[in-house]
């Protein structure tokens, strides 16, 4: 493997988002689940439907076939703060298999989605006869509590240009994973969105914007953000 391809595979791993491209990343494939979809309950969910509240417990977890949820923390002044973006072929709710306490987050379909959901008997039951399933969910845990360590990592040690920038890298990372070039890059994120994923307000996000447009680092309209030096992105994130 090659040095380029471990960095990619190494930030890919720290985004935000998690589907198919970080599961292959780490050498994961969803066809695991495909000889088990007949035991989930199948149930088709659209944009802004709710898949759990703060303080729920699902009692089991969902395999997305199709589509796409993010889950957020609610702050008691309604902020939000974006934790995850879930997508193809990942699970959600793993950690409900394995506890029964509630749920500190909510989580939104963004999508149009396809979900199977496996009860918490059902899922320690598959665990136990099939090592693929097992490894499955403990390799999910496992780079979705390195993505949660980077977040904690961002609060405590980076400022808001720094935090940007490296949220903005990840995403070049994993749009180059999956074939674009590596300058030039462009990704759709309103500053809104940027403003949830950080934690901080939007008029912070579009100040900080402003700054590296300047410095020719990306541009940006409407709800796109177009990297044009990944190189200083880097850079600015993470020195």
């Amino acid at each position: 493997m090659s040095d380029k391809t471990n960095e990619l595979i190494e930030f890919i791993t720290t985004s935000i988002i998690f589907d198919e491209t970080t599961l292959e990343s780490e050498g994961l494939s969803s066809s695991v689940w495909d000889k088990y979809l007949e035991l989930g309950c199948r149930t088709v969910k659209m944009p802004g439907d709710y898949i759990i509240y703060p303080g729920e417990n699902l009692k089991g977890c969902f395999f997305i076939k199709r589509g796409k949820l993010k889950s957020n923390f609610i702050g008691k002044d309604g902020a939000t703060k974006i934790l995850s973006i879930i997508g193809n072929g990942a699970t959600f709710g793993e950690q409900f298999v394995f506890h029964s306490q509630p749920g500190l987050f909510e989580a939104i379909v963004m999508s149009e989605s396809e979900l199977y959901f496996f009860t918490r008997d059902k899922m320690l039951e598959l665990c136990k006869k099939d090592f693929e399933i097992s490894l499955f969910m403990l390799k999910t845990l496992a780079i979705k509590s390195r993505m949660l360590a980077i977040q904690l990592e961002d609060t405590c040690v980076r400022n808001t240009m720094q935090n940007i920038c490296r949220i903005l890298y990840t995403f070049c990372c994993y749009e180059e994973n999956n074939g674009q070039s590596s300058d030039g890059i462009s990704i759709l994120l309103t500053h809104e969105d940027l403003a949830n994923m950080i934690g901080a307000h939007r008029v912070t996000i579009t100040k900080n914007l402003n700054k590296l447009k300047k410095l020719k680092v990306l541009n940006y309209k409407y709800e796109k953000v177009t990297v044009l030096n990944t190189h200083m992105l880097k850079e600015f994130a993470f020195n």
